[in-house]
């Protein structure tokens, strides 16, 4: 008589999703099926039913909008896997409101729909075709500037995964900056172009203007889209980076709004 009395009985749990009872195996061991979308059924017992510990993995856990979903682990072996630490990283990134305050850049930042389900964010990971670099390199990053430059949001059509030293290029410091445009600097005998170039691992001295224009659009901007290029295809011959992403380089402006 137990057992059938619970069949169907539905509860609210602790995360406010609602739960309903689909079966009845013992007075004890149920399944039950959240009344979402989505549908998952978990197996557990009726004393977590009843105290609204059951949770759901389709409920917004993550900062409030993340999802976890079954599809894919968050951990093997007790170690967080790569992809959950980047899609999470992310996350906390765009929605953690301290997060935000100590990365200003990030204030207006956001993340597509379907990426705050972390079964889709993970099915686009493993559809680039160099998913396997980024998996097994160290040094690598989800860029999502290079391919729609100011770009806000994160999403399949913005977003590539990239060697560090490719992402690198198009940081933006802006505490650094100072009163004039990037990559100008002032002296008391004129302005100088200055910029890093990473086959030399250092700052390079490009020349000295007599304004600040001349020396961002003679010195520092053509300087720069050439090492750009230059990265772009020592990275697109050795597999690192996608066409997508080495087309958009190879067409990228420095702008000295930048």
């Amino acid at each position: 008589m137990i057992k059938t009395s619970r069949l169907y009985e539905e509860k609210y749990n602790n995360q406010g999703c609602l739960m309903k009872i689909i079966e009845c195996n013992s007075g004890t061991d149920i399944t039950v099926e959240f009344q979402d979308e989505h549908k998952v059924r978990v197996h557990t017992n009726y004393n977590n039913f009843q105290r609204g510990l059951v949770k759901n993995p389709y409920h917004t856990s993550v900062y409030g909008v993340g999802i976890i979903g079954t599809k894919y682990p968050v951990s093997i072996n007790s170690i967080r896997t790569k992809e959950y630490c980047v899609w999470h990283s992310l996350i906390k990134r765009c929605y953690d409101q301290k997060t935000r305050e100590k990365q200003p850049a990030y204030q207006n930042v956001s993340i597509c729909k379907e990426w705050l389900l972390f079964e889709n964010f993970c099915d686009w990971l493993r559809s680039q075709p160099n998913f396997d670099r980024w998996l097994n390199g160290s040094r690598w990053a989800l860029d999502k500037d290079i391919l729609v430059k100011r770009n806000k949001v994160y999403s399949p059509d913005t977003c590539c995964l990239v060697p560090q030293n490719v992402n690198c290029l198009f940081l933006k410091r802006e505490a650094q900056r100072g009163e004039y445009p990037i990559g100008v600097r002032y002296r008391e005998d004129g302005f100088m172009a200055v910029c890093r170039n990473p086959f030399l691992d250092k700052a390079e001295e490009i020349g000295l203007y007599s304004t600040p224009e001349n020396a961002f659009y003679q010195g520092y901007k053509p300087y720069k889209e050439d090492i750009i290029k230059r990265v772009a295809q020592i990275e697109f011959d050795n597999g690192n980076i996608t066409k997508q992403c080495y087309d958009a380089m190879m067409n990228y402006e420095v702008e000295i709004t930048d």
